[in-house]
């Protein structure tokens, strides 16, 4: 375990909320300079930074967001959760800020926001972070998230999540160490899921992000700004053979294989994540 999972500290999680478009967003903002927004993954939350936010802060402003329908923002049902109804949202939440332009930095569904994000606003993309990200179609691997997609299957996926679940997920899944899914890891991940819609809005937001990933991989060449791409050699969500179709598709690209890593790198090596992040952003953007 690296020393900045050692050192971390559960204050290190506390976030405001802010208002952005009638939806109340829990947001963790720290740091100054460059504007870097970190986006979360299917079923995410602020908490999957939860080892970058601090170190990536020393040297640009950073901020983490729970997107609608995950985490502690609101969830409403009948949202847009289309990558091109969440690529709106990061353009308001931008405006929220008064920032101009940002980096994204986004893992897995939240990187094909930011890809989306790229095509729909290049203007407003400084550049861009792509960990594990989706993007192409059929490309999540992973049972439990593809179940999700089923009509009514979906919906009893979500009633049964308990601990026992998150705690499988998260080792057979997500993470490539399963040391980090520790009791007060599954308990702070469990704990979403009595907020209000946190077990009706998954389904329905794995159903409608597929809509966009055939038009997202057909524009891929369309991205002009410095992206990096970042993978964990051992994902079991989405395969590390879409990290060279993005290096191939996307012209301006360079590409980071992280060893011993799974589909959250920023959690399994943070260490080498933020020192490879803050290298980009800092020669390239």
């Amino acid at each position: 375990m690296s020393k900045i999972a050692r050192n971390y500290k559960p204050s290190m999680r506390r976030g405001t909320f802010k208002k952005i478009n009638n939806m109340n967003i829990h947001v963790l903002a720290v740091g100054n300079g460059m504007p870097v927004v970190l986006i979360h993954g299917f079923m995410g939350m602020t908490y999957d930074w939860r080892f970058n936010i601090q170190e990536l802060g020393k040297h640009f402003s950073v901020y983490a967001l729970d997107l609608p329908g995950f985490g502690y923002s609101d969830k409403p049902l009948n949202y847009d959760y289309s990558s091109n109804g969440y690529a709106e949202f990061i353009a308001s939440f931008l405006d929220a800020h008064r920032i101009e332009r940002a980096v994204l930095v986004g893992n897995s569904m939240g990187g094909q926001i930011a890809l989306m994000s790229c095509l729909k606003y290049p203007e407003r993309v400084a550049g861009l972070v792509l960990i594990d990200s989706g993007g192409y179609p059929q490309s999540v691997e992973f049972l439990p998230f593809k179940l999700l997609r089923l009509p009514a299957i979906g919906e009893i996926s979500m009633a049964l999540l308990n601990r026992t679940v998150i705690k499988i997920m998260l080792i057979k899944g997500i993470y490539f160490d399963g040391s980090f899914a520790t009791d007060g890891v599954i308990n702070d991940y469990h704990r979403v899921y009595g907020t209000a819609n946190a077990r009706k809005t998954p389904p329905i937001i794995m159903r409608n992000i597929m809509k966009d990933e055939a038009y997202i991989a057909s524009c891929l060449n369309d991205i002009k700004c410095p992206t990096l791409i970042i993978w964990g050699a051992e994902d079991r969500v989405i395969s590390p053979s879409r990290a060279e179709m993005f290096h191939r598709d996307i012209r301006s690209a360079s590409l980071l294989m992280v060893p011993e890593a799974g589909h959250m790198p920023q959690v399994d090596k943070p260490d080498v994540v933020n020192k490879a992040i803050i290298k980009f952003l800092s020669e390239e953007i």
